[in-house]
């Protein structure tokens, strides 16, 4: 089930939730309910999938559901991309271009990791000559992203792009908030409902989800 999802990677289980709740919801509708759910260690992936079922189709609240699923089996599902799945569902998911810059003309290579791609890989940036500054443009969806600089080598944090605070470990990214154009206010409403601290979904929600799942058709 989760050959096709890259572990450790929110940006990567947020787009894939959807095909991946699909084919187990389908599954338990023909099987009476029952279906094992697994990934390589089964902390992070897996608990995903069983919180976002949880959610999307038994009806409770994401944060109920977390409680329950970490008494049964202590587990590291990402939050936040079964929060931005759900909304993405519902609200449709769009993307904006963004552009971010690191102005050295001195250093011979600039990469960016993180981003949507993971921190296990790197996307070269694009020297400009005139501009003295290396550039990337990129569409990504709306939400909030964590990236760093790789430097000939060396990773580090743009001074003049927003920062996070130091985590457990002590480490500091520079991150980009993406925002989508033409939002209504109801939609806006709705995507800051879902992906805040205490998200639940409406009867109605819920039966929107079910319906996008049983028509959800590989891309």
């Amino acid at each position: 089930m989760f050959n096709y999802t890259r572990d450790f990677d929110a940006f990567d289980l947020r787009l894939r939730l959807p095909a991946v709740i699909s084919k187990l919801y389908k599954l338990a509708s023909h099987n009476g309910g029952i279906t094992y759910i697994h990934c390589t260690a089964g902390l992070g992936r897996a608990p995903a999938v069983a919180l976002a079922y949880m959610f999307w189709i038994l009806g409770y609240n994401l944060n109920e559901g977390h409680q329950l699923l970490q008494s049964k089996r202590p587990s590291f599902p990402k939050l936040e991309a079964i929060k931005l799945a759900t909304a993405d569902i519902l609200t449709g998911l769009s993307k904006n271009c963004i552009t971010l810059k690191w102005k050295n003309s001195s250093c011979s290579s600039v990469e960016i990791s993180g981003l949507d791609i993971g921190w296990g890989q790197k996307i070269p940036l694009a020297y400009d000559e005139e501009k003295k500054a290396w550039f990337l443009e990129r569409e990504l969806p709306e939400g909030r992203y964590e990236y760093k600089y790789v430097v000939d080598g060396n990773w580090v944090c743009n001074e003049h792009e927003m920062k996070t605070k130091p985590n457990a470990d002590g480490h500091v990214n520079n991150y980009i908030q993406v925002a989508r154009d033409g939002t209504s206010d109801e939609e806006k409403a709705m995507r800051e409902r879902l992906t805040g601290p205490d998200p639940d979904l409406t009867k109605e929600e819920r039966l929107m989800i079910k319906e996008y799942l049983e028509q959800y058709t590989e891309q």
